[in-house]
Parts: structure tokens; sequence; C-alpha cells
């Protein structure tokens, strides 16, 4: 079953063309990766999937279902939630800084459940464990977690509506290279546990290869190049996907040491 279908999708902000002509589908399962640098238009495909930004043209299909532009109904904002969340690159600023953990999560689910407290506690304590916390944490505020530590909280509030697709932005950008790791593992065991699609945004073809199965290669807001993960990274075809994969260090690989003028 196709869970996303976007159809010529154009933004435009003024006199500046962010994103034009993409299209791509996103099956029941699958992770696609959104691959670009910075200002490539790949965050605003996200904002258009998640309704925070209007498309200028095109269309987009969530779980079969339209998403036309103009104001909804909180009923549909709630229904759409259940369809698609996000996680963002800094779990800080998306977390309340001034709500526990538990509760952050608590507020999530009683926004979509029907629960009594008892079983609004067990199943708080039982995303936590999912990701990788212990029931511990859920009496603490953000800034008493590390950053790997906030984003499991930031993903276990996103997946416990219990969405059909999780669109992640940056998602691991902002974290050192062992924790990256263990946020990537923990995406893959939440697939494998249930039927959750993945738009993985990012710029890092390493962390692409980790976490996708197909990945589209946007540059200047045009696709330039799409395939199955594993094709591009051995094979890409197009000079700018070739340049991307061009900046992945390679084991051994040391930072270039730039001459100082006396």
């Amino acid at each position: 079953m196709t869970v996303i279908q976007a159809d010529g999708l154009r933004k435009v902000y003024g006199d500046a063309v962010a994103v034009d002509d993409v299209s791509f589908t996103v099956e029941e399962g699958e992770s696609l990766a959104i691959v670009g640098e910075s200002g490539s238009g790949k965050t605003t495909v996200a904002k258009m999937l998640l309704g925070l930004e209007t498309p200028t043209s095109g269309t987009i299909t969530v779980c079969g279902r339209p998403r036309p532009p103009g104001r909804v109904s909180s009923k549909e904002r709630r229904r759409r939630a259940r369809e698609i969340q996000i996680v963002f690159q800094d779990p800080y600023s998306s977390l309340d800084k001034l709500q526990k953990v538990g509760d952050v999560i608590a507020t999530s689910l009683s926004l979509h459940f029907t629960l009594t407290p008892a079983e609004l506690r067990s199943r708080t304590a039982e995303l936590l464990e999912s990701v990788g916390l212990a029931e511990r944490h859920a009496a603490m505020l953000p800034r008493q977690l590390s950053g790997g530590q906030r984003q499991r909280v930031a993903i276990a509030r996103a997946i416990a509506v219990e969405p059909r697709v999780l669109v992640l932005d940056e998602a691991v950008a902002a974290l050192d290279v062992s924790i990256q790791a263990q946020i990537l593992n923990l995406l893959a065991d939440i697939r494998e546990r249930g039927a959750i699609s993945y738009v993985f945004i990012s710029h890092d073809l390493a962390v692409v290869n980790q976490i996708s199965d197909t990945a589209v290669v946007m540059h200047r807001g045009v696709i330039v190049e799409r395939g199955r993960t594993a094709d591009l990274l051995r094979d890409p075809q197009e000079d700018y996907t070739k340049a991307l994969l061009a900046a992945v260090p390679r084991p051994g690989w040391k930072p270039t040491r730039r001459n100082r003028t006396p």
C-alpha cells in the first residue's frame, strides 16, 4: 500500500523557488531518504508533507487521503496526526523545557486515546522502555537528559500515537557519531516491530545508507537522481550525487590543514 504520494510539488517564496516539480511515493514499511545539502529544498518538502507549509502547486496524498490546502477542524488535525508525525533535528527546542518527560508522552497519548490514569502510566512506561529509557526518566526534565536521551523522548512522543509515517528531519545530525549509531539502530528496531514507514531527511549519505531502502537526491529544489539507496551509493550517475558521496569521510580520512598567513 502507498502511504505517501507526492505529485508535482512546487513551493515558491516571493521570487525564490524552493521546490520545483518534486514527485515520489513511499510504500508501507518503506524507508525513503530525501538527501541534499542545506538549501536543497528537502526540509521544505518535509514541511509540506506535515501540512506546516502549503504547496504553491502539486498534490499530497497520505494513507490514501488527499491533503487539500486550507484550514481543517481539530478532529481532522488529530486524524492527520495519527497518520504522520515528525521528529526534528533539535529535540531540546521541540520539547517543553518545563514539562517532565513522562508528561510529554502522556499528553500526546491523552490527545488520541481514552485511557485511565493507570493505563496512561503503564503505556508511558512502555513507550520509554521501547526507546531504551527507564521508568525513572519519566520524572526528569529535558535539561536533565543527554542529547541522545532527549531524541529518544522525541521519538517516543512521535510513535505514541501509532502513526503510519514518521518523518525524521536531520534527526541524528546534532548527535555525535556513537549516539547517532544508537538512534539509527533504535529506528531500525521500531520499523521492524511495526508497520511504520520513514521519510528520512538528511545531508549525510553515510547515515542514509544505514536507514533507508530508497532515496531521492535534491539539488536547488529539484530531484536530480533517485533509486535504491545501495545502487545510488555504489554507482551514482549525477555529478551532484558523486560530490555528496565524495564528501563522506572514509577510514583514515584526515582534515586538510589550511595554510596560515605568517
